[in-house]
C-alpha cells in the first residue's frame, strides 16, 4: 500500500478534505473515551493556518485520493518550551531565535477512516523524518493524550521515546483535558 503513496504539502483548495480526515481521527480518539479533540479542535481554521504557513502535509495514493494528514512545524513550539520534561535535544525558550529549534514538531495527524491499518501514518512519519534530516534537524517531537493508547503504541513502535507528562498551558474552550505525554525521536 505505501509503495503507491506520496506525501506533499496540502493545497488551499484541499482544506475541507483535510478537515474530513481530522474528523475521522476525532472519531477514532472518541472510542478511547477521552476528551482530546472532542470539542471542535482541530477544525478548518487550524487546517487553513497550517496550509498558509506551509506546514500541512497530506498523503495521497496513486489516484490522488488524500488518505492522511499531519502538520509538520518548524520553529520553537511554545508548549514544548514550557513542558518540564527531559527533552532529548536542547529546548530553546519561547521568544528566542526560531533557528535555535533543532527539532520539528508533529501536530494534528490523522488517517482517513477508509485507510486505517494500511501504513499511511507510518509512511508520513518516515517522510517527516527525512524532511527533518534534510533541514539539519536533530529530532521530531510530538505529544498525545495519556489515554490515546493507539498513538502511544504507534510512537513506541516507531522508536519515539516517551519523556513524561505535562499540561498544555493554552487553555481554551476547544480542549478540556490538557494533560499530554511528550515524545521525541532523534533523526
Amino acid at each position: 500500500m505505501t509503495d503507491s503513496l506520496t506525501m506533499r504539502l496540502a493545497r488551499p483548495a484541499e482544506d475541507a478534505r483535510v478537515t474530513e480526515i481530522l474528523e475521522d481521527g476525532k472519531r477514532s480518539i472518541a472510542r478511547f473515551g477521552i476528551a482530546q479533540w472532542q470539542n471542535g479542535y482541530p477544525g478548518i481554521e487550524s487546517v487553513r493556518a497550517d496550509i498558509a504557513r506551509g506546514a500541512c502535509y497530506v498523503a495521497e495514493d496513486a489516484d490522488g485520493v488524500l488518505l492522511g494528514t499531519l502538520a509538520l512545524l518548524d520553529g520553537i513550539d511554545a508548549e514544548y518550551c514550557r513542558a518540564q520534561v527531559p527533552w532529548l535535544t536542547e529546548n530553546p525558550f519561547e521568544g528566542e531565535d526560531a533557528e535555535l529549534a533543532r527539532y520539528l514538531a508533529i501536530h494534528r495527524c490523522a488517517t482517513a477512516a477508509a485507510a486505517l491499518k494500511r501504513g499511511v501514518m507510518g509512511f508520513m512519519f518516515a517522510r517527516s523524518e527525512e524532511i527533518a534530516r534534510a533541514q539539519g534537524k536533530a529530532s521530531i517531537r510530538i505529544d498525545t493524550h495519556p489515554g490515546n493508547r493507539a498513538m502511544r503504541a504507534f510512537l513506541s513502535k516507531l522508536g519515539y521515546t516517551e519523556l513524561g507528562v505535562f499540561d498544555l498551558t493554552q487553555k481554551g474552550a476547544a480542549e478540556t483535558d490538557l494533560t499530554r505525554i511528550a515524545f521525541e525521536k532523534l533523526v
